[in-house]
């Protein structure tokens, strides 16, 4: 089903995994931030990022492995859907229904939670598909993991502006 997609998926699942280690330095960054609500923080904002490239890695991976049936790309496929959309639901769940975090901005929910759930949405549109259109199913999955990672790079580029303008100043003459 993916053959002739090997230069994207490498692309996109290189992008991934390098942004996936780049998120691990920026969890060093709240350092000096209140450990409750950069742990609450960490749980909405950052752990639904890295799951997201996670899920780009891994369908990357598959894309790119010789040899698997329509069948097995599937399953993995319709798997990862249900990962992205309880990720999704849940950051929902938190910044619009129970406030978890009282300082979020508006924007958030939207950004963390829907424009995710929609994409994962039309992954599973497109896993659906494979049955009936693989070329069709191919094409589908490529676009839904391109905005999976553009959703994730904006909302990662998001936190980080967030935590680094939040991060406590070094003392004249300290370096971090």
């Amino acid at each position: 089903m993916f053959d002739h997609w090997d230069s994207f998926y490498l692309l996109v699942g290189g992008a991934a995994g390098a942004l996936i280690g780049l998120l691990f330095i920026v969890a060093t960054l709240n350092k000096g931030l209140d450990a409750d609500s950069a742990l609450r923080g960490a749980s909405v904002y950052m752990t639904p990022i890295v799951v997201h490239l996670g899920l780009v890695l891994t369908i990357s991976g598959l894309a790119a492995a010789p040899g698997l049936t329509r069948q097995a790309d599937g399953l993995v496929l319709a798997l990862a859907t249900v990962v992205g959309v309880i990720s999704a639901g849940r950051v929902i769940l938190h910044l619009a229904v129970t406030r978890l975090l009282r300082a979020a901005h508006w924007t958030d929910v939207w950004c963390y939670g829907a424009l995710p759930l929609g994409a994962y949405l039309a992954l599973g549109a497109s896993t659906a598909a494979i049955w009936l259109r693989p070329d069709w199913a191919a094409r589908g999955v490529a676009v839904s993991l391109l905005a999976v990672l553009l959703i994730a790079i904006r909302n990662a580029w998001d936190l980080v502006t967030w935590i680094s303008a939040k991060a406590p100043a070094a003392p004249a003459g300290e370096t971090r």
